[in-house]
């Protein structure tokens, strides 16, 4: 017996044995020490009922415990809770291990007492740590969504039903794809779910979401694996924010870069546009001013040289070539101006009513007159209106430029043709001409300002006078558009809304 008082003493536990009834038969240095804690008033000593003896609180679980034994022959085991008599709470895991002889009869019973006061201090602390985490996490202002490896929705804070207007239990148990995601975004977060899987770190990765109303938002999300005690991967964590108003502020930036972009673009075009226009000017006037000033000084310096012996036919002679140049100066210089005009929109729409008729013979008498009746104006007129609400100048302007045009580029020929005729509240204007045409690569460009085709070089011009057309039409809300054949002649056909009756 000393041997085994021996080992039962220096075990980290406290032994008590007791025969089937409870009577206490050994007991170590241990369970003397501990009989401090969990005895009601007095030492443990040999013979005492452990029943008797054990705390009040504590006296029916023992009592239950042993009858257990006595009928079932079975280990058990309790735990209990004491409150030492310095005031501190010490916990003890309670062991009963029954022993039986070779006939199966109960011999005596072995009592192990084990102090988890510190474990089970740590427990609670772990469920407190556990307990503040899942309220920090529950209460957290920000989105925090958990799934498994499939996908499925685990964890849904407070946050995220604030947001999307889904509660818990709709969302739990279902995948995240389809409760939250419309079937377009679904591939892309698969292969997200496929990358954080294989344990690669996500950040701020953007996807829209469904909410329960139907809106689309943006959720910006930071993924965090799950995993076991073994290290192995068993879901994700995604923790985000709700980015909607930034993205939509991102966007509205993004677009109003594009926008000043684009304006910039254009602003650069048209500045480059100006600067080619200028130049192609300067080159076409220093031409076109060239010839006229030319023969003015010419026929003047002729003149103050033969003053006293010139006869009065050449002397009418050199004063008419003298105003017919300037004439064509202030021809030239009037494109320019109206032009000018045009680019900076000081050109205003001053609208009256004019007898069609009347107004298309005095362009076509004014048209023969300037040209020296070179060609025959032939007119048709089919089905117009007798009266035209219209800017009459502008009108005017457009019809003599192409009439001109089309004199000036049929050299050697008689007759041009001026078609008018009215449909669906529409008057039609058709000039063709005979003459010498437009090459195809070159009838878009026609309408630019100061471009000349390059054919027409020995003709006098300053490249404005189709621009200026153009222009004058677009003010009258009409359309203008050029058919041309080289050899064959060219046909301008120009459409303006009318008001008048047929």
């Amino acid at each position: 017996m000393d041997f085994l008082d021996s080992i039962l003493d220096n075990i980290d536990e406290a032994v008590i044995t007791t025969d089937p009834q409870g009577k206490i038969l050994r007991f170590n240095e241990l369970a003397l020490e501990n009989s401090k804690v969990f005895l009601a008033s007095k030492p443990l000593q040999l013979g005492d009922d452990l029943i008797a003896i054990s705390s009040p609180e504590r006296r029916e679980s023992v009592r239950n415990t042993l009858l257990e034994i006595q009928l079932d022959k079975q280990p058990a085991k309790s735990f209990a809770e004491y409150v030492h008599r310095n005031g501190t709470t010490v916990y003890l895991e309670l062991s009963y291990v029954p022993v039986t002889d070779e006939n199966g009869n109960l011999t005596h019973i072995h009592l192990f007492a084990r102090d988890i006061t510190q474990q089970k201090v740590y427990e609670k602390k772990l469920v407190t740590q556990s307990a503040n985490a899942s309220n920090l996490i529950e209460k957290a202002n920000a989105i925090i969504i958990g799934v498994d490896t499939r996908g499925y929705i685990t964890d849904w804070n407070e946050h995220c039903f604030i947001i999307t207007g889904f509660e818990k239990e709709e969302v739990y148990g279902q995948k995240l794809v389809d409760a939250l995601l419309a079937d377009e975004e679904r591939p892309a977060f698969e292969v997200l779910m496929s990358r954080l899987l294989n344990h690669e770190l996500v950040k701020n990765y953007e996807i829209p979401v469904r909410t329960k109303s139907g809106r689309r938002v943006i959720f910006m999300l930071s993924s965090t694996p799950r995993t076991s005690a073994t290290g192995e991967t068993i879901g994700i964590v995604f923790v985000g924010q709700d980015v909607t108003e930034l993205t939509d502020y991102r966007k509205s930036l993004e677009t109003k870069v594009e926008e000043r972009t684009r304006e910039l673009q254009r602003a650069l075009k048209k500045e480059k546009e100006v600067v080619e226009m200028k130049s192609r000017f300067v080159s076409i006037a220093s031409h076109e001013f060239r010839t006229p000033l030319s023969s003015i000084q010419f026929s003047a310096d002729f003149i103050k040289k033969n003053n006293q012996k010139i006869s009065k036919e050449e002397l009418s002679k050199r004063l008419e070539n003298i105003e017919k140049q300037a004439q064509h100066m202030t021809s030239l210089l009037d494109d320019v101006l109206t032009y000018g005009k045009s680019e900076a929109g000081k050109i205003q729409l001053i609208v009256s009513t004019i007898a069609v008729r009347d107004f298309i013979n005095k362009i076509i008498e004014e048209v023969g007159h300037s040209s020296k009746n070179t060609h025959k104006i032939k007119v048709d007129f089919l089905r117009i209106p007798d009266q035209l609400t219209t800017d009459e100048k502008l009108l005017r302007n457009v019809l003599i430029n192409l009439l001109t045009n089309a004199i000036k580029f049929s050299p050697g020929h008689e007759a041009i043709h001026l078609a008018i005729s009215g449909n669906n509240g529409q008057l039609l204007f058709s000039v063709h001409d005979d003459g010498i045409g437009i090459p195809e690569e070159e009838v878009d460009t026609i309408f630019e300002p100061f471009v000349r085709g390059k054919g027409v070089t020995s003709i006098q011009g300053t490249g404005l006078g189709l621009s200026i057309v153009k222009r004058a039409v677009e003010l009258l809300k009409g359309t203008i558009q050029a058919k041309s054949q080289v050899g064959s002649g060219t046909t301008f056909i120009v459409t303006l809304p009318t008001i008048g009756k047929a």
